[in-house]
């Protein structure tokens, strides 16, 4: 498969997750169906229209593709007609969250290398595609964002980016190492999930809290 479609193939992937997540939290606060489309497209989007602003890539992203308003659509309808099967809502959207994050790392690096920018800041700007769209989703409904709770989530899609970044770089075609890398943030993801494996964090001792 050539490189362009299995980077737009991912990008249907993400954007269809992302929004089954914004769909399944704004369920979970009892909005009207529009309000559950509205954050089911913010939450989909959301992320690459922050790193387009900050690459100065106007216009961003989805103007230039008005069918991403559609696949949002589609998985804001998909997971209101699945709510009443799903045994927990809140670990369905943590799963489609898992796996928006996992997809939309490894698109923001080429978006960012494709912008000329340096290899730091495309890990960075996978980084932010990955994470800032469940961003505006809980902070638009009050919830904790995912990227403050203690389980590892940026640094998965930081990894996942660099991984990408990284096989770039040796020459591996985006083709392949786009796969590999979502992949790796997706493990890495879902074990933290599974175990509840806590980001690394700086540990005061008791004598300097009390200084």
């Amino acid at each position: 498969m050539e490189t362009a479609a299995v980077l737009a193939a991912l990008n249907i992937l993400g954007l269809f997750v992302f929004a089954v997540s914004g769909a399944l939290t704004a369920l979970r606060n009892d909005m009207d169906l529009f309000g559950v489309a509205m954050i089911a497209f913010v939450t989909g989007v959301g992320g690459g229209t922050i790193r387009d602003v900050l690459l100065g890539a106007f216009p961003v992203w989805w103007i230039a593709a008005p069918s991403a308003v559609l696949v949002c659509l589609a998985g804001a309808a998909t997971a209101t007609l699945a709510q009443p099967v799903l045994a927990s809502r809140l670990q369905a959207l943590i799963w489609a969250d898992a796996v928006g994050l996992s997809v939309f790392a490894i698109l923001g690096a080429p978006a960012a290398l494709a912008a000329d920018a340096p290899a730091v800041i495309a890990i960075f700007m996978g980084a932010v595609t990955a994470t800032f769209g469940g961003v505006v989703r809980d902070v638009l409904l009050n919830e904790p964002p995912l990227i403050l709770k203690q389980d590892i989530y940026a640094t998965a899609a930081l990894v996942g980016a660099g991984v990408y970044v990284a096989l770039s770089s040796i020459g591996v075609d985006a083709g392949i190492g786009a796969p590999i890398a979502a992949m790796a943030t997706f493990l890495i993801r879902a074990a933290a999930i599974r175990f509840n494996i806590p980001s690394p964090k700086y540990a005061r001792s008791r004598k300097a809290e009390l200084d």
